[in-house]
């Protein structure tokens, strides 16, 4: 979720971008990824103070961070009630990188407005920019004429000055080597008006952040010649490496296998593929070309979901 919401804004989509961001909040306030993914989104929109605040290291496949354009998004209109309503339904909602952003615009055509200046500091204490906060209640503060506001000013200002940063949870990802994993898929091909298909699994272990080792087992069916179906047992070696600006990651496989056949039992295949990682799964699509054995220069695509677990390292 997190990731769509950087490619939104790198599409130039802000409010997409920012209702995603924020759902992503609410489901893991401290991961430090989405706070990396936060904090680029405010520099594209121009809160520098904030997006340094909440900064984190750049996501380990993201290796160098994305030049996202200058974003922007549509106020409502009306007077001061109206919008702060509109705002304060968001902060109610929990959207509060919308609300930061809609508070910041805000604000810079209210200057002579305390209250603008005091929703602005709470939306951005919220996200847990306490130094960005407390500036915007010094601004509060200096266009409060209530004695009695005054104090309340100071003190809120005073709180935030205290406050040490967030502390963010451990990295979002696990290294893969020395984690385990298990796949389970399948294909289906119709061909000459007839259907084959085949369910795999594989089980193995990385023996580095690029390469896993697994043995592999399939039941393959739908054949009219008998001695197509069974059992196939096999080795594969699969390399992958990231891609782009979202969790894709190119792979390359190559499997020995013994297959059901009358004759050339032994299949040497090679399986480029994509990989779509979450923490601790990915979803696998893949081409298994044949390259010796009873079914050299054949293509098959399969489609499957590993999971993986274990510590690394």
């Amino acid at each position: 979720m997190a990731e769509y919401a950087y490619a939104l804004a790198y599409a130039g989509a802000p409010e997409a971008a920012l209702y995603n961001i924020d759902r992503a909040l609410v489901a893991e306030p401290l991961n430090p990824e989405i706070r990396f993914y936060l904090a680029e989104m405010l520099n594209s929109f121009g809160l520098e103070a904030a997006s340094y605040e909440v900064s984190a290291p750049v996501p380990a496949w993201l290796k160098t961070p994305l030049k996202l354009p200058a974003l922007g998004i549509e106020m409502p209109e009306g007077y001061f009630e109206k919008v702060s309503s509109a705002i304060n339904l968001l902060m109610a909602q929990k959207r509060y990188a919308r609300s930061v952003v809609m508070f910041d615009r805000y604000c810079k055509t209210q200057s002579g407005n305390a209250r603008c200046y005091a929703g602005y500091a709470i939306a951005l204490e919220k996200l847990g920019a306490y130094k960005a906060a407390a500036a915007q209640a010094k601004k509060n503060l200096e266009l409060t004429k209530s004695p009695g506001r005054k104090l309340a000013a100071e003190a809120y200002i005073a709180s935030l000055e205290k406050r040490p940063p967030l502390k963010y949870s451990a990295a979002g990802e696990k290294p893969l080597k020395g984690r385990y994993l298990a796949f389970l898929g399948g294909s289906l091909n119709r061909a000459d008006a007839q259907t084959t298909y085949s369910f795999s699994s594989r089980a193995g272990k990385f023996i580095s952040e690029r390469l896993d080792i697994a043995v592999n087992a399939a039941i393959s069916g739908g054949n009219p010649v008998s001695d197509y179906n069974g059992l196939t047992l096999g080795v594969t070696g699969r390399y992958n490496e990231p891609l782009g600006f979202t969790p894709l990651n190119g792979t390359l496989a190559a499997r020995i296998e013994r297959v059901p056949a009358p004759d050339k039992k032994l299949t040497f295949l090679i399986s480029p593929g994509l990989s779509y990682f979450f923490p601790d799964s990915s979803i696998d699509l893949f081409w298994d070309v044949a390259l010796a054995g009873a079914y050299k220069g054949s293509v098959t695509m399969s489609l499957g979901y590993t999971v993986y677990f274990g510590g690394g390292k």
